[in-house]
């Protein structure tokens, strides 16, 4: 009964910061702890109190999507953050706004100087820009950038306080009676929670109620602004029979998925939020299918939770110190000369001067016989790039190999590097998509190379030799 008692306080007690002490529920001891026995109330209240040192557990729940009933879940009431699954309702009232003509996928929306603010992960478009809604709320969805979330929410209701309002009052509407919205991105704000149960619920909707347009969450990249924008969805390539939806990341929040499975013609929606790392949020979703595989035929239907109380944890899923948005750093001059750093060619030796070929005699006349023309000379063929050495700058999977290489070509002619550096592409061992790869680099190169590459709002990652050549590296896949 003791050992009951202690398991039921911890696995109920949801309210549990990650290394942050909260007393409240040891102060709800008496309420939570059960029976009468002096005895067991003081070890369940010891319980309560070990139970605030422990790291939050993820938050789970897998849907039959047809049938609308919970398969599994573990702790799907759990207060957690959503970071970007918070998109998952800004797409339900874009689509919400799309069918009822308050906008139009071709109108043109001028971006705010808020819009442009947004800090990353961010399409970078400068503020008075006009472009079309539907490009927007693809950029958003598929490559979650923030800045094309808030010029959504700003095209919908006029600015996103009022987008705001309305997200939470659907959410109300639609029974997610744990969930605060504060933002249209999901950026980090003290009063923004949800639960698996209701990202679920939410993510239940979109697939109901806009059964078309919910196909947007299938798409591997789109175009936005000119760019070729990625999915940030790790479940393609690794997951047979993955069809999209929305991942999240904070500090704060950890990792979070809520990824559609379809198989033997079942659709499974999995829900896990509050992961330290992505590895863990992967084995997450495999083992949540698998239970879902041989779960019980006896299910109950996903309803409403009971409202909670309490604070929501910390997951602490950043090294170091913990930030919710890394500062992009400023390049210092010193940085760019290294990037710019002239290859030192030795001087040609000089050629001696042409003395005129001497006069020739003339001879008697001779009858040559005519012979068959030389065959044409083949054309050289350029010389191949040398292969990966140094340091490299990795700047992402793209959809096409051209894409691949054009993006390096233009982050060379930003760096006025072009031609300095070769460059490289290299298929994804998941998904075969091609990677793009300045490389031959050394260290303070590829650090400043990167540096410039985020300041204008994309991604780089610097590679040192080791991880370069390691085909098992994880950005190769």
């Amino acid at each position: 009964m003791a050992r009951r008692a202690v398991r039921e306080v911890c696995e109920n007690s949801d309210a549990v910061p990650h290394l942050m002490l909260d007393l409240s529920p040891l102060r709800q001891a008496p309420d939570r702890c059960p029976g009468q026995d002096a005895f067991l109330k003081a070890l369940c209240s010891l319980a309560l109190l070990l139970c605030l040192a422990l790291p939050a557990r993820g938050a789970d729940i897998t849907v039959d999507v047809e049938r609308a009933e919970i398969i599994t879940a573990d702790a799907p009431d759990a207060l957690r953050r959503p970071a970007s699954l918070v998109k998952l309702m800004t797409a339900y009232l874009a689509f919400e706004a799309l069918e009822k003509g308050e906008v139009g996928g071709d109108t043109k929306i001028e971006i705010s100087a808020k819009a442009a603010r947004t800090p990353p992960v961010k399409l970078s478009v400068k503020a008075g820009r006009e472009l079309r809604f539907i490009e927007l709320l693809h950029a958003a969805i598929v490559g979650s950038k923030n800045d094309a979330a808030v010029a959504v929410a700003e095209a919908v209701a006029d600015s996103e306080e009022a987008f705001v309002t309305r997200m939470n009052a659907t959410a109300a509407r639609l029974g997610m009676t744990n969930t605060n919205y504060a933002s249209a991105s999901g950026l980090p704000r003290k009063d923004q929670y949800t639960t698996a149960r209701d990202t679920a619920i939410l993510a239940l909707a979109l697939l109901n109620d806009f059964p078309d347009r919910s196909a947007l969450f299938k798409k591997r990249s789109v175009t936005a602004a000119g760019k070729t924008v990625g999915t940030t969805n790790p479940l393609f390539g690794r997951i047979e029979g993955a069809q999209g939806m929305k991942t999240g990341f904070t500090c704060a929040a950890g990792y979070n998925i809520a990824g559609l499975i379809e198989r033997d013609g079942r659709r499974t929606l999995i829900v896990t939020l509050g992961h330290k790392t992505k590895l863990k949020r992967l084995a997450a979703v495999k083992s949540l299918l698998k239970d879902s595989v041989d779960a019980p035929e006896a299910r109950e239907k996903l309803d409403s939770g009971t409202p909670k109380d309490g604070a929501v944890p910390d997951i602490g899923a950043c090294t170091g110190k913990s930030v919710d948005v890394v500062a992009i750093r400023k390049i210092t001059p010193e940085e760019i000369r290294a990037i710019q750093r002239p290859i030192i060619r030795r001087p040609a030796a000089p050629r001696p001067a042409a003395t005129p070929p001497p006069r020739p005699q003339p001879q008697a006349t001779r009858i040559v016989p005519p012979q068959s023309p030389l065959p044409p000379k083949a054309p050289t063929a350029p010389p191949p790039p040398p292969p990966l050495n140094g340091w490299a700058a990795f700047l992402g999977a793209f959809g096409s190999t051209a894409q691949a290489e054009g993006i390096a070509k233009v982050v060379l002619r930003l760096a006025s590097a072009e031609g300095r550096f070769p460059i490289s592409v290299v298929n994804s061992i998941s998904d075969n998509r091609p990677m793009s790869l300045i490389y031959g680099l050394d260290r303070a190169q590829a650090s400043a190379l990167c540096a410039l590459v985020k300041q204008k709002g994309r991604y780089c990652l610097a590679l040192a030799p080791a991880v370069l050549l390691n085909p098992k590296a994880r950005w190769r896949r």
